[in-house]
C-alpha cells in the first residue's frame, strides 16, 4: 500500500484526477515492476489549458530496489511522445524538413526540431506522428508511410528511447517519412507558419540540406532520429545487397 501526501497548493478536487490519469497510472504501473515504491508525495501538478487533464506532474516518491538499496525518488512525469524525421528527395538531393519554435526552457527563440508530440490519451503512437506531421509539418501521410525507427533497433523491447532519464518518465518514439518531391514543392514547404494560440505553440518550418542539417541541432532527438535513419539505410542497403547476390 503507497502512502499518498500533496502539497498544499494542489487542491482536493484535483487529487483523485491526479491518481486515476493515465501518465500516472503508467508510470506507476511500469515502476513497480522494479521497485518498491512505499510513499509519494505530490508536489505540483500542471493540466491542459482545456479540461483537467494533467500535463506534468512531479513527485518525490520514498523507493528501494528490491534488494532494499533506496533509489532517488523525485521524477517529473509527462509520459510518452513521439517524433518523425521527415526526409525529403529532390532531383538526386535529400533535405530535411523540420520546425522552428520557442524553447522557453533551453532559452532559445526558434529551437530547430523534427516534428513532434506527446502521446495523447489513446497511446496510439502512430496515430499521434501522424497527427503531428499534419499540425506541425503540414504533410498528410498514411500509416503505411511511417518506418518505425524504434520497432528497427529494440526489437520491439522499449517503446522509445529516455530523453532524461535522471528527471523525466518519458520516452519517446520516433519514426521516419520518406518523400519525393518536386523543386516547387520543396520550396512551398520551407518557412511555414503555424500559429496554435490555445496551446501557446508558435510554429515555422525550415527545409535544410541532409548533411547540413545536423549541424544546426541542439535538440537529442533530431540527433538520435537521424543516427537511427542511417542505421536503417544500412540495413536496408546490406539486405538489398544479400538478395542481389542469391
Amino acid at each position: 500500500m503507497i502512502e499518498y501526501t500533496y502539497s498544499p497548493e494542489i487542491a482536493e478536487a484535483d487529487r483523485p484526477i491526479i491518481l486515476e490519469s493515465r501518465i500516472y497510472k503508467d508510470w506507476l504501473e511500469k515502476t513497480q515492476e522494479k521497485f518498491v515504491v512505499t510513499k509519494v508525495h505530490f508536489t505540483s501538478v500542471d493540466f491542459l489549458r482545456k479540461g483537467r487533464q494533467p500535463l506534468f506532474i512531479k513527485l518525490d516518491a520514498t523507493a528501494t530496489l528490491p534488494d532494499g538499496r533506496p533509489v532517488h525518488g523525485i521524477v517529473l512525469v509527462r509520459g510518452n511522445a513521439v517524433g518523425v524525421l521527415v526526409v525529403l528527395r529532390c532531383e538526386g538531393k535529400k533535405y530535411l524538413l523540420l520546425v522552428k519554435q520557442p524553447r522557453f526552457a533551453i532559452s532559445e527563440q526558434a529551437s530547430l526540431e523534427i516534428p513532434a508530440g506527446i502521446l495523447d490519451w489513446t497511446g496510439d503512437y502512430r496515430k499521434v506522428a501522424l497527427s503531428e506531421l499534419e499540425e506541425e509539418a503540414q504533410i498528410k501521410a498514411d500509416d503505411s508511410e511511417l518506418i518505425d525507427l524504434m520497432d528497427f533497433w529494440y526489437k520491439g523491447k522499449s517503446d522509445g528511447f529516455a530523453a532524461s532519464c535522471g528527471l523525466l518518465d518519458e520516452r519517446i518514439r520516433l519514426y521516419a517519412i520518406e518523400r519525393d518531391v518536386t523543386p516547387e514543392q520543396l520550396k512551398a514547404m520551407d518557412g511555414k507558419d503555424q500559429e496554435y494560440t490555445e496551446e501557446i505553440e508558435w510554429i515555422k518550418t525550415v527545409v535544410l540540406p541532409y548533411e547540413e542539417a545536423a549541424h544546426e541541432f541542439i535538440d537529442g532527438k533530431n540527433f538520435i532520429a537521424l543516427f537511427l535513419y542511417e542505421r536503417w539505410l544500412d540495413f536496408r542497403r546490406e539486405n538489398a545487397s544479400l538478395q542481389t547476390r542469391d
